[in-house]
């Protein structure tokens, strides 16, 4: 597994000035990323079931826990038999980790059963331990009597503004989004193309429609779901703030995830868009929140559904 990554000087740019189209607000300046989020994710073995992953290089905020997810996937699909896909996983964040030193992900074999494998990883910074996490696997199979629910009404990906332009208008709302990507998203440190649908009469739901870099044709569903797994962190707090009328007040809000789930209902597939349902079903004036969000194909079917709970101090 590769670890390398590209990291090019500003002098280096293609075109335009490099603090207005790559990067984002946490770039180190001088510094441009232009590794796929795959390499990114991507984890070197380094014993039995001990595998070394690192935060992206050129920025230097605190590693986004959809980063954590995904490698701690990463690391556990590392340890079960490749005709077995996840289908759930469940994390607690403990630490932020700290940007520029690697990560060290260890996996214990909880059981592997004639329809399902368990994992449990750990993710830590030397003595700090960033995350517990755990995943089921299961053999793929053919989809039947497939019920599920419907997306909302939704206006094509393509007509509606991305995040580089959304920020420069004054008319739109306000959203919570930190780090907000710049106008060649691959290179920003969450690398998304996200594309928000504004809600204006219900502020407890948020849709939008994201997508990520397509990967190879021989890229393995469980790095599909991996990618999933790193979008699924995205925009959650805000919605629990927004439902709070957080957004709307002035001052900084200090917020944290506590714990993230995510089941997968059917296969996905990386570079195509993807619409994204949030909504905060409950939250307090000070303290915990829950988000969930349901996540569909551009062709309205269901591939996959999270929750998370949030913190305010």
């Amino acid at each position: 597994m590769e670890t390398e990554s590209s990291v090019r000087r500003a002098d280096e740019k293609l075109t335009g000035p490099t603090d207005c189209v790559d990067g984002d607000d946490s770039s180190i300046r001088g510094m441009v990323n232009t590794t796929p989020l795959a390499a990114r994710l991507a984890l070197t073995a380094v014993a039995a079931d001990r595998f070394v992953g690192h935060p992206p290089d050129g920025f230097d905020q605190r590693v986004f826990g959809g980063h954590l997810l995904a490698q701690a996937l990463l690391a556990a699909t590392g340890t079960v038999d490749d005709s077995r896909i996840t289908n759930s996983l469940h994390a607690y964040f403990l630490r932020p980790g700290r940007p520029g030193e690697s990560i060290n992900y260890s996996v214990t074999r909880i059981r592997d059963g004639r329809s399902f494998s368990t994992r449990s990883v750990t993710a830590h910074q030397g003595a700090r331990e960033l995350m517990t996490f755990q995943a089921s696997f299961t053999e793929a199979r053919p989809l039947q009597d497939v019920v599920s629910k419907s997306p909302p009404p939704s206006p094509d990906p393509e007509s509606l503004l991305p995040l580089h332009q959304r920020h420069r208008d004054p008319s739109v709302p306000q959203d919570g989004i930190n780090w907000p990507t710049r106008t060649r998203w691959r290179t920003a440190s969450r690398p998304l193309d996200v594309r928000y649908i504004d809600d204006g009469d219900d502020p407890a739901l948020r849709r939008f429609w994201f997508r990520a870099e397509a990967l190879r044709s021989t890229a393995s569903q469980n790095l599909h779901r991996a990618i999933v797994a790193f979008a699924s962190d995205r925009s959650l707090l805000p919605v629990i703030a927004n439902t709070r009328g957080d957004l709307r007040r002035s001052g900084e809000q200090k917020v944290a995830s506590v714990d993230h789930a995510l089941w997968f209902h059917q296969d996905v597939h990386i570079g195509e868009w993807l619409l994204y349902v949030q909504d905060s079903p409950h939250s307090t004036a000070h303290g915990l929140g829950t988000a969930r969000g349901l996540i569909y194909s551009a062709s309205g079917d269901l591939v996959a559904t999270v929750t998370q709970q949030g913190f305010r101090q």
